[in-house]
């Protein structure tokens, strides 16, 4: 029997903080462990995952996080020799390298694989400049957004391969002065899993929402490159509130969650594993993000038959079509938000109609098994290419 090629998984988030990206590994490692005998590389943020079974991976690898240095909510990597020599340890024995993510567990990660002589793949959830452009003043954006966009375009160069899960944003890096080898690969949704509910009613009682609410959703970070704050400010601005909520699944830095907090009719769930269940209870849903590649909660979301107001950002600009799965509002605009939110509460038509087509967008389009079988034979190629 031939041996299987030990495959490290890079990235910078895991449980409890369940995101897109996370979302991804674990429908990668669902249907690739099978091909590659694979380990984890991630953060030890002190709980441990349920949903990924042992006979899936061979080990969990984790680095200590910094108690002091956050970004959008997610502990920094701790700069430590026992850290490096557990990324070191790692890489070494590997045989090939998959990454995720903009942090510094994902970028060193990068700079030494290549050291080691370890074929190296990079998979672009977010665009790190732009996702650091949210937290520093503006006197010092442009010198520090200058430095990490310099250090990712180097460190884009040095990997074997990038997979970008849409085509545009391969335009954007090759004009960044990207020049490594390219693959699109989307992402995609487990559709069954994913499906609408047969009873808005029903689905809102099973997670303790009363049935004749309605409901404003969101799924996500609630973090400044997110732009939660404007779904917030366009919420409070909807008359006849005690007939509405507005429920936020995720979580997020304190100071940003705080104000969700203190505000009627809103419920935050924090990190959970069984988005779908939320998703179902859901009678439209917003992405009012700054900064995206794909959204992956945006597709869950179509996939559900919601109804989607987005900002034209990213892949969504593509995907969602205006007036036939969803509606775009100017991302900064909380007043022309809450008047989009007002036209899908009046117009019952609408809604059901956006709703329907966002799913048959999803279902013909966006498969996970497509997607992974994709990136599959990718990372084959890229690891049997002389």
């Amino acid at each position: 029997m031939t041996e299987k090629i030990k495959l490290l998984l890079v990235a910078d988030t895991y449980y409890p903080k369940v995101d897109g990206t996370l979302r991804f590994l674990e429908e990668f490692i669902k249907r690739a462990h099978s091909n590659f005998e694979i380990s984890l590389l991630v953060p030890n943020f002190g709980k441990k995952s349920q949903r990924l079974k042992k006979s899936w991976l061979k080990e969990t690898i984790f680095v200590e996080p910094s108690k002091h240095i956050q970004v959008s909510g997610y502990p920094n990597m701790k700069l430590s020799l026992k850290n490096f020599k557990t990324i070191k340890n790692a890489l070494q024995n590997a045989d090939l390298v998959f990454v995720q993510g903009p942090a510094l567990i994902s970028y060193l990660s990068l700079y030494l694989s290549r050291r080691y002589g370890k074929k190296t793949l990079f998979y672009t959830h977010t665009i790190s400049w732009d996702l650091f452009a949210k937290f520093f003043p503006p006197l010092l954006n442009k010198l520090f957004l200058n430095f990490i966009k310099k250090i990712s375009i180097y460190l884009y160069n040095r990997c074997d391969e990038i997979i970008v899960p849409y085509q545009d944003l391969k335009t954007e890096l090759v004009e960044k002065g990207v020049n490594t080898k390219m693959a699109v690969a989307r992402l995609g949704v487990d559709i069954d899993l994913l499906s609408p509910s047969h009873n808005k009613g029903v689905s809102k009682e099973k997670i303790h929402i009363g049935k004749n609410k309605t409901v404003i959703g969101y799924m996500g970070r609630i973090s400044k490159e997110k732009n939660a704050g404007i779904l917030l400010e366009a919420f409070r601005k909807l008359p006849n509130q005690e007939n509405s909520l507005l429920l936020m699944v995720g979580d997020g830095p304190e100071e940003q969650v705080k104000e969700f907090k203190e505000t009627k009719n809103c419920k935050i769930t924090g990190f959970v594993d069984d988005v779908h269940k939320y998703l179902k209870a859901m009678d439209i849903f917003v992405m009012p993000s700054l900064t995206e590649t794909t959204s992956l909660a945006t597709l869950e979301a179509m996939s559900t038959g919601l109804p989607v107001i987005v900002t034209k950002v990213g892949f969504m600009k593509k995907y969602v079509v205006k007036n036939h799965n969803g509606i775009f509002f100017p991302r900064n605009s909380s007043t022309l938000l809450t008047i989009k939110i007002e036209q899908l509460l009046k117009n019952e038509h609408l809604r059901l109609n956006l709703g329907k087509n966002a799913r048959k967008t999803i279902a013909y389009s966006f498969s996970w098994e497509r997607s992974i079988n994709k990136i599959k034979r990718i990372l084959l190629e890229e690891f049997y290419r002389e």
